[in-house]
């Protein structure tokens, strides 16, 4: 399911389409790993990027329409326990293998994603920050996030 060319390069990043619209895969060294857009944002294949509704296709993916339309607050999800990770004085997993993401110093649309123990800058999309918790672009009010002007 994932490209070769990302065992090659592991700073190619391709998002791949799950069968739901509003999830997607991210390719972590080959293998692919379920990721949810926030509440009322849906996977735009073209984009590469969780987008409104109106300005996405999904084609045949199947659209799950929200329990509770007024409610904009991240779901909670059960998360696995992991082992115990140590750490580099960048903040990026010492162990290499492990992909990880991080809050940027001084702006809550960017983070840092670890590729082999080196921080890459990434951006969310320009009306969601990032959510260190759940390790997800999200909602403002629901990432935890709050920047303060120099």
């Amino acid at each position: 399911m994932c490209p070769k060319i990302q065992e090659i390069d592991w700073n190619i990043e391709l998002l791949l389409p799950h069968q739901h619209c509003n999830k997607f895969y991210q390719c972590v060294h080959g293998q692919p790993v379920e990721m949810s857009c926030p509440k009322r944002l849906l996977f735009s294949i073209n984009k590469q990027v969780c987008d409104w509704r109106a300005d996405v296709d999904c084609g045949d993916r199947i659209i799950v329409e929200d329990l509770k339309p007024d409610d904009e607050e991240s779901e909670e999800v059960e998360r696995p326990v992991f082992p115990v990770i140590e750490f580099l004085p960048n903040g990026c997993p010492v162990n290499r293998e492990i992909h990880w993401l991080l809050p940027h110093e001084k702006s809550c649309s960017l983070f840092y994603y670890c590729v082999q123990g080196e921080r890459e800058v990434r951006r969310c999309p320009f009306w969601l920050h990032f959510n260190r918790k759940l390790q997800v672009c999200d909602w403002p009010r629901n990432s935890g996030c709050i920047e303060f002007a120099e």
